[in-house]
């Protein structure tokens, strides 16, 4: 047996993608980032009491955030901002 549902055709649909960067290690996210078209800086901050190593993609209006923490070879967080 099977059931047909009827969608709304004036529903909202909300997607929170995963980054690209996601399994990006900080060995490689230089790299990659350039290969990508972006270009690349990067800060030591202290965030709370651990040191956050921040890469700043920025390519045409977008900035993405990649930040590492040292104990951790994947991203801590990412953000994506417009300028």
């Amino acid at each position: 047996m099977s059931t047909t549902i009827p969608i709304p055709t004036n529903f909202a649909l909300q997607v929170n993608a995963q980054s690209a960067y996601f399994h990006t290690s900080k060995d490689e996210i230089e790299k990659v980032a350039k290969k990508d078209g972006y270009r690349v800086s990067t800060e030591m901050k202290m965030v709370g009491e651990t040191m956050n190593i921040i890469y700043y993609l920025k390519k045409d209006d977008i900035v993405i955030r990649v930040g590492y923490v040292p104990d951790m070879d994947k991203p801590a967080y990412i953000h994506y901002r417009e300028e």
